[in-house]
């Protein structure tokens, strides 16, 4: 997984490099080691597709982009010619579409590099999927096991693509 994080920041870093612009990664909030299971690809591709769709409603431009997809998860990366606060607002608003989106990851760096929080365009943190409460703090203090956050995402999974 350090791995996988790793390659991830440099894939990021040859963007930012090579077009000098906000980069946008979306990933899926999926806990634990096992992180690619019955209806990943599918979730991850309405990201991506959701992802696309709003950039194209709002006149956004995608520079460039680059895709991952390992067994340690999938990821894809966009730079964009746009403001990073506007674009961290865009993609918020995809993470809290649905009960789908409370699964996408979606972060956003400006052009320093700089990763783009929720505070910083005051938004709400995230809260977790099972209880409410704030997701870092849940996490943090492991509230919820594994297996717990796992079968509620392949809860959300089954629901959003009518999976068996």
């Amino acid at each position: 997984m350090l791995e996988a994080r790793e390659q991830r920041a440099q894939k990021q870093q040859m963007l930012l490099n090579g077009h000098k612009q906000p980069v946008i990664s979306l990933t899926l909030n999926i806990p634990g080691p096992i992180k690619v299971f019955r209806g990943v690809a599918e979730a991850f591709c309405e990201g991506c597709r959701r992802v696309e769709t709003l950039l194209a409603q709002e006149n956004l431009a995608i520079s460039d982009q680059k895709e991952t997809r390992a067994k340690t998860g999938y990821e894809m990366l966009y730079s964009v010619a746009a403001e990073a606060a506007a674009l961290k607002a865009l993609m918020v608003t995809l993470e809290e579409q649905d009960a789908l989106g409370r699964l996408f990851d979606i972060d956003v760096l400006d052009a320093n590099g700089r990763q783009m929080s929720r505070t910083d365009i005051g938004a709400a943190p995230r809260r977790c999927l099972i209880c409410k409460s704030p997701a870092h703090a849940c996490a943090r203090s492991r509230q919820h096991s594994v297996e717990e956050l796992t079968d509620e995402i392949y809860r959300i999974l089954c629901a959003a693509f009518s999976l068996q």
